[in-house]
């Protein structure tokens, strides 16, 4: 009788293996992180800081030279007087001339030239009176209002971010408890801000606000807002 060999299985061994290494995969796949999307919106109520104005110098005339001579020289003296007034910043805006033509009522040639002064600061007051005075000096009043400067946008937007983050990292941690699960890291985190826009107050008719007393402007909050939106990552507890 011929003896009996024992042969080895190498091949069932390595069977089990590549099964065991499929085991772990597919556990390891059912644990995968979960992505979770959210975003999260924050206002913050800003006190405006800067008021803001634009006047004209407004001329008709039978000529071009004369409407530009004297709309020159009524934008000269409000830069003077602007100039004058401590805190105010002053700068000049759109320059226009143009041909008016005669109207059934008034049959001769007729231009007309405009040019914008636009006027800031923080001291409310003393700017308030010297629009009044420009526009006792023949200016009109095209816009008026309090605004948000530079700075105190800035430092709004960043406390809304602040609140729109903090607001948004409770809400991951919520739903990652309710999920059973645990909140692990942003994948991708993305802000947005919306910038403020003053309330302007418009002028009435021309005449009537060369008339008028000096104008009022009573600031008002504004709302700043700054939206938080993430990819967060999920693990099992």
């Amino acid at each position: 009788m011929l003896p009996r060999i024992a042969m080895p299985r190498p091949a069932r061994a390595g069977s089990a293996l590549l099964a065991l290494a499929l085991l772990v995969g597919t556990a390891a796949g059912a644990r995968a992180d979960t992505t979770l999307h959210l975003a999260e919106t924050a206002t913050v109520m800003a006190v405006p800081d800067e008021l803001a104005a634009s006047v004209r110098a407004e001329v008709t005339s039978a000529s071009a030279a004369d409407a530009q001579a004297r709309v020159n020289a009524q934008v000269q003296e409000a830069l003077s007087r602007a100039r004058a007034v401590a805190g105010v910043t002053v700068s000049t805006g759109g320059y226009g001339v143009w041909r008016a033509g005669p109207t059934p009522q008034d049959r001769t040639e007729r231009w007309q030239a405009v040019q914008t002064v636009n006027l800031s600061g923080h001291d409310g007051p003393s700017l308030l009176k010297l629009v009044g005075e420009l526009q006792q000096r023949g200016l009109v009043v095209s816009s008026l209002g309090w605004r948000l400067s530079a700075d105190a946008s800035r430092r709004a937007q960043q406390e809304a971010t602040r609140k729109a983050i903090a607001g948004l990292r409770g809400r991951v941690e919520e739903a990652a408890q309710l999920l059973n699960l645990r909140f692990d890291s942003f994948k991708s985190v993305r802000l947005d801000s919306a910038s403020p826009h003053p309330a302007m107050l418009r002028a009435a008719a021309p005449m009537a606000m060369a008339a008028a007393p000096p104008p009022n402007a009573t600031p008002e909050d504004v709302a700043v807002t700054a939206t938080a939106e993430a990819d967060a990552e999920l693990e099992p507890r």
